[in-house]
């Protein structure tokens, strides 16, 4: 059921630095975008600030804090462990258990706090603890449980009530563990058309050329799942510019976002693009400018009275009415 009067545009950003890629290796030239990202997420939210838009922001538990022990040898013994079958070593192998001044990478308390403190305001979500794999075989229920209720313990010390969350690598499960521990909305993965493609090499490849050929993205609504949660999907990766993405032109991305909320508003439905703020630091200059051109247009549409903009939490909250 469509609730939508008219056409909306929701943002969100899988806050996560090292968490969500250090099983994948962490290479040099992430650990560069790493340390890079503070300065971009501070110009993301100028972006906001100046056209009035609101993001969920989706946080790593583990990045809300500024410091972690280790407990009679052990880095969060509290927590259920992960068995991913492409990682052999226990999860928090690479957690430093130190602080935000020694591996500003692993922690972020500072970053919580700047979006907190931002003048416009955003929702913070939930983003799991550390970056398991919810959808993976390897995620236990019992897993998946301590994982979120330490999501959940960390952000009420810092004042936050967490209602939304985003998977990560969009890798949908445990549903019912959400719904359980006060969860009503959730990010799922996308609708692009090269998600059909099961090889993932030719899924990368035709979605580069989807990028460069500027396909229209889809639009969505929001829907209600057997576990009474409302789920909203991802319409668009705004993409980063390493490896082969750089020859993709911002002006490419731009013109896919516009797309994308053109037809959001001639369809009354959502279009929501997604990124990780890390993302930024391949080309800081080019893509902060890509979306202060696509926050202009988004501004320029709400104030014709045609598109609104809401957060994850907000947007399945009004269809609940």
């Amino acid at each position: 059921m469509n609730n939508q009067k008219i056409g909306c545009f929701v943002i969100s950003l899988d806050t996560e630095l090292a968490w969500g890629s250090f099983d994948k290796g962490l290479t040099p030239e992430k650990v560069k975008e790493f340390n890079a990202t503070r300065i971009c997420i501070k110009q993301l939210l100028n972006v906001f600030n100046k056209f009035q838009i609101t993001a969920t922001f989706a946080f790593v538990g583990h990045l809300m804090l500024s410091e972690c022990n280790e407990v009679g040898g052990i880095k969060h013994p509290n927590l259920v462990r992960v068995k991913h079958d492409w990682y052999k070593r226990d999860w928090f192998t690479e957690d430093p258990a130190s602080n935000i001044y020694c591996d500003p990478m692993w922690y972020g308390a500072d970053v919580l706090e700047m979006v907190q403190n931002s003048e416009q305001k955003h929702e913070i979500a939930s983003h799991s603890f550390s970056h398991i794999i919810y959808g993976d075989k390897g995620c236990s229920r019992q897993c998946a449980e301590s994982d979120i209720q330490e999501c959940i313990k960390v952000a009420k010390e810092k004042g936050i009530t967490l209602t939304s969350f985003v998977f990560p690598r969009n890798s949908e499960g445990h549903k019912d563990v959400l719904k359980e521990n006060g969860f009503s909305a959730y990010r799922g993965d996308g609708n692009e058309w090269y998600k059909a493609v099961k090889n993932k090499t030719l899924q990368k490849a035709f979605h580069l050329i989807d990028e460069l050929f500027i396909f229209s993205p889809k639009t969505s609504i929001p829907i209600k799942d057997q576990f009474g949660l409302y789920k909203t999907i991802g319409n668009m990766l705004y993409l980063s510019r390493s490896g082969l993405r750089r020859y993709i032109p911002i002006s490419n991305r731009v013109s896919k976002a516009k797309k994308g909320i053109n037809k959001a508003i001639c369809n009354k439905e959502v279009f929501h693009m997604w990124f990780h703020p890390f993302n930024l630091a391949s080309d800081p200059e080019g893509l902060i400018k890509g979306l202060d051109e696509i926050c202009s247009y988004v501004r320029k549409k709400i104030d014709e009275g045609v598109l609104t903009n809401l957060t994850i939490t907000d947007l399945c909250r009004k269809n609940m009415e």
